[in-house]
C-alpha cells in the first residue's frame, strides 16, 4: 500500500507542500528575528533617550550652571590676562543657551570680540590655547603642554615676539610653521629651528626616474 502511495501523484503533491511549508517556516523565522532585533533597538533607543534626558536635566540645571559660571570665571582670568599681555586687549569667553533643529538645548560658547582681523583671530586662538593649559594646570586636569600652530604669519611681529617670551618659562612647547621672511629677525635668532623647507629641500623627497 505504501509503495503505491509513494509512486502516486498524491505523494509528490505532499512533498511539494512539505517543502513549501518548510520554506515558510524559514521565512517566518527570519522575520521573527528581524522583529526581535527591531524591538531590541527600540528598547535601546528608549533607554538612551531616558539617559539623555537625565543628562540634560543635569547639564541645564541651576546647580550645573552655577558651576559652569564659576569655572568660566577662572578660565577667563587666564584668557584676559594672556590676551592683555600679548595684545593689550582683554578677551573673554561667554556662553548662551540655544536650541538646535531637534529642539534640544545646548551651550554655545563664543568670545566677546567677534569682529576681528585675520591676524587678531589667530592671536585669539593662540591666547585661548595658552589659557586652557594654565587653567588645566590650576585645576589639576591632564593636558598636553604642546601646541602646534600655523597661519601665524598673519600675526604682527611684536605679538610673535611676545608669545615666544611668554611660553619660555611656562613649560609650554609652541611649534609654529611659518614663512622665514614673515619671522622677525630677533625671534629667528632665538628660535629652535627644527626643519627648513624650500624649493630645493622639501618635506617629502620624491624622485622620478
Amino acid at each position: 500500500m505504501s509503495l503505491k502511495i509513494s509512486k502516486g501523484d498524491s505523494f509528490e503533491e505532499l512533498e511539494k507542500i512539505i517543502i513549501a511549508l518548510n520554506e515558510k517556516y524559514r521565512t517566518k523565522g527570519e522575520y521573527e528575528s528581524i522583529i526581535s532585533q527591531l524591538n531590541e533597538v527600540d528598547t535601546n533607543i528608549d533607554a538612551l533617550k531616558s539617559e539623555i534626558k537625565t543628562i540634560d536635566d543635569f547639564l541645564f540645571s541651576d546647580d550645573f550652571e552655577n558651576v559652569l559660571k564659576h569655572q568660566l570665571k577662572k578660565f577667563n582670568k587666564h584668557f584676559s590676562a594672556i590676551s592683555f599681555e600679548l595684545y593689550g586687549e582683554k578677551y573673554a569667553l561667554k556662553y548662551d543657551k540655544s536650541i538646535n533643529k531637534n529642539k534640544q538645548q545646548f551651550y554655545k560658547f563664543s568670545a566677546f570680540n567677534a569682529n576681528m582681523s585675520s591676524g587678531k583671530k589667530q592671536g585669539e586662538i593662540l591666547c585661548f590655547d595658552l589659557a586652557y593649559i594654565l587653567f588645566a594646570d590650576e585645576e589639576g586636569l591632564p593636558c598636553l603642554h604642546f601646541l602646534l600652530n600655523d597661519k601665524k604669519e598673519l600675526m604682527h611681529d611684536n605679538q610673535l615676539i611676545n608669545v615666544a617670551d611668554f611660553v619660555k618659562d611656562k613649560n609650554i612647547q609652541l611649534v609654529v610653521s611659518i614663512l622665514k621672511d614673515k619671522l622677525p629677525d630677533s625671534l629667528l635668532e632665538k628660535a629652535h629651528v627644527i626643519v627648513k623647507l624650500s624649493q630645493d629641500s622639501k618635506l617629502f623627497m620624491i624622485e622620478q626616474n
